[in-house]
């Protein structure tokens, strides 16, 4: 028998509130794997004189620092032991973590309820950023209108990758792709991993995407006290300014850049008719130079790439001053996990890193600082073996392309077919004639207040003469090597230029570092000091333009005030459509086990939103391609998408299809009809034919015949 749910048959459902629940209870499950395990190795290791720091102090470590080593522990405790052994290990650093506090108050230690008050200010901070975090990414509810926000298309991946984890175990399965055998994701997932952990100790009260949600939160604090611990240890000036400089600093960190221009140009064109589209993001205009928000909320996992690269360089720049190889080793191995991790968390930012690292090994050569090259040459030596068994799983099975990796290019700025000649040009000479020339004004505009800083930085450093010192060396090479990188490499293993758009975070987040200082020392740029507060100003604008626009950009398309974007629904109808989806997919979740697989229509416009946020369950094929970009055989892929295709087509025959003939065929246990299928409108067809599982106005459900009750 059916079971119906159509409007006005049904109580509606609050899903927002559930929504709003099951992330404050992720978030408050991660310091179990984001805070706990680093401060038991920083106490352990007595890294950075740990022992004896503030509280304070010990918060801004272990973040950053769980955040930096737990990924690659946990992939190796799973993948060589079991999952029961990666929660020994979380389970002992939060035994350890107890064991230490409780030490500490028979010492006799002050304990206050409450918090100090030199850390208010930063508690108003991670105050807001919760707001911040969870309103931009939740669903929002009017009525029996549910909308997803604009990122929930990057991020609808990521919550599918999740679950694979939880439910497949490490290496996780490709969830996109049961055309075939199963396939070992290839994917940089170790993110994702910490996220999976947080699903499997809730038990089910926290959902894929209400894990990821909640390690957003967590990575933005880890964020904000990475750049505290540079600003103390590797950027240090005057101690009694640090809380000044520190605020800063994080402040700074909800800056763009001058994307607020064209994109307000861009708004006016549609305004006047002259443009049939708005962006869902003022990053999207141009090729991305992503800041820190929006790389957060939607790509979590390259922010996180970088935040363990970061982490791994400030251990082994403390290494030379430790004692003995002792010390050389108590710091660069836990280096060597960091970079492990920052590999298997974004291969894009690690390898501009890398390529930062390598050259900086060869300037310590060349200094004649032989204990840093050991600490870099050991480090670099560790983590390869640490990372081996990751890549060679990423390795297995059969590539669904071919062809380089990287490419040469010049990167490409939205503006430059308004060059005279364009048209005339080949492909090749837009690059350097038209994109190269344009690179200037290219980045003047991605980074606005930043790029004053570079170059207010430039001319500092040119009036000191050359001479640097050893952190402030480290940091021109870190960001020339970003910006040589992703200005002239791209990524081709996919369309997107994900080196291009990820790899630039490592320069970032140094010149956010160094606009603390140009902010510091204002008089030295007194004759631009205007102009850094326009552009500060225009920055924030930017970023207070793309959250409001993240977040309602789906509202505001069905209520006809913009048009839809093109993975939207065209009738206006996004909000009941994802509703009466949710509803249905939530519903599958408990009708159908976890490792069972759902089929869908794979002619997608990109992809399946709504399945891949709310089912968290496998698809025999994602879209035309299976998925095997993650993982795969294409040659697999093509007979299966053949039928489905025919078997959602509008239907001649009434006879010609039924679910059993499907299911005879491929793998699903639950096979899904939506009104937007061609099938959908052929009363004769299997979906009106056939007895659904579950229906409503908008989308059927059918069992396979050989799937369990």
């Amino acid at each position: 028998m059916a079971f119906s749910v159509l409007a006005g048959q049904a109580a509606i459902h609050n899903f927002m509130i559930d929504d709003l629940i099951g992330s404050l209870k992720a978030i408050g499950l991660f310091p179990l794997f984001v805070f706990f395990p680093g401060y038991a190795i920083a106490w352990l290791l007595s890294l950075f004189e740990f022992r004896q720091r503030t509280t304070a102090f010990r918060i801004a470590l272990s973040i950053p620092l769980s955040l930096a080593i737990c990924p690659i522990v946990t992939y190796l405790a799973g993948r060589f032991g079991s999952m029961r052994a990666v929660w020994v290990f979380y389970a002992a650093a939060a035994i350890h973590f107890l064991a230490v506090s409780i030490g500490q108050l028979r010492k006799g230690a002050p304990w206050r309820l409450g918090i100090p008050k030199d850390m208010r200010i930063f508690a108003i901070i991670c105050a807001v950023w919760l707001a911040v975090a969870i309103v931009s990414l939740i669903d929002i509810q009017i009525g029996d209108r549910l909308y997803y926000p604009a990122n929930a298309f990057d991020n609808s991946v990521h919550t599918e990758f999740i679950h694979s984890i939880t439910a497949t175990g490490i290496p996780p399965q490709n969830p996109l792709y049961l055309a075939g055998p199963p396939a070992t994701l290839r994917y940089h997932y170790f993110w994702l991993l910490i996220c999976s952990l947080a699903e499997s100790a809730g038990r089910g009260a926290v959902s894929p995407r209400q894990a990821l949600i909640g390690g957003t939160f967590w990575c933005g604090i880890g964020l904000m006290a990475l750049v505290a611990l540079y600003l103390r240890l590797f950027a240090a000036g005057d101690p009694a300014r640090f809380r000044r400089r520190a605020l800063t600093g994080i402040l700074l960190l909800g800056i763009t850049g001058l994307d607020i221009i064209p994109t307000v140009w861009l708004v006016f064109l549609y305004a006047k008719g002259l443009m049939n589209f708005v962006l869902p993001s003022v990053e999207l205009w141009n090729e991305e130079v992503t800041w820190f928000i929006f790389s957060i909320l939607e790509s979590t996992h390259a922010v996180h790439s970088m935040m363990a690269c970061f982490i791994g360089f400030l251990l082994l720049s403390k290494a030379p001053a430790a004692r003995g190889w002792t010390g050389i080793l108590r710091y660069s191995l836990p280096a060597a996990l960091a970079l492990a991790s920052s590999i298997g968390a974004s291969v894009y930012v690690s390898f501009v890193f890398a390529v930062f690292l390598i050259a900086w090994t060869v300037v310590t050569v060349w200094k004649k600082w032989y204990r840093e090259t050991a600490a870099l040459v050991l480090a670099g030596l560790v983590c390869v073996v640490l990372i081996y068994p990751y890549l060679r799983d990423m390795l297995l099975g059969p590539s669904s392309g071919g062809g380089a990796p990287l490419k040469l290019t010049v990167r490409a700025f939205a503006f430059a077919h308004l060059m005279p000649g364009w048209s005339a040009m080949t492909p090749g000479w837009r690059l350097i004639l038209a994109n190269g020339p344009m690179i200037p004004l290219n980045y003047l505009l991605e980074f606005g207040f930043f790029f004053l800083v570079g170059l207010a930085v430039v001319r500092k450093f040119r009036k000191r003469g050359g001479c640097l010192s050893r952190e402030e060396l480290a940091s021109v090479i870190m960001v020339a090597t970003s910006l040589l990188i992703c200005t002239f490499l791209r990524s081709s293993v996919i369309e997107n230029n994900d080196l291009g758009w990820r790899g630039l975070l490592v320069a970032q987040f140094m010149l956010l570092l160094w606009a603390v200082d140009v902010l510091a020392d204002y008089a030295a740029v007194a004759d631009v000091r205007r102009l850094l507060t326009i552009f500060i100003v225009l920055g924030a604008a930017g970023s207070v333009y793309d959250l409001a626009i993240n977040r309602f950009f789906a509202v505001l398309s069905d209520d006809g005030i913009i048009p839809p974007f093109y993975w939207m629904s065209p009738d206006r109808q996004l909000g009941k459509r994802i509703y009466a989806s949710r509803y249905a997919y939530e519903w599958a979740r408990t009708a159908a086990p976890a490792a069972a697989a759902i089929q869908y229509n794979p002619k997608v416009i990109s992809q399946d939103i709504p399945i891949m946020l709310y089912a968290d369950r496998r698809f025999v094929a994602f879209d035309l391609g299976c998925g095997t970009a993650f993982g795969g055989d294409s040659k697999l892929c093509a007979p299966v998408v053949s039928r489905l295709l025919d078997f959602y087509a509008v239907q001649v025959k009434p006879d010609s299809q039924s679910i059993a003939d499907i299911c005879r065929i491929i793998p699903a246990d639950l096979m899904v009809a939506k009104d937007t299928d061609p099938v959908w409108a052929s009363h004769g067809s299997w979906v009106w034919t056939e007895t659904p599982i579950f229906a409503n106005s908008y989308i059927r459900l059918f069992r396979c015949p050989k799937a369990g009750p």
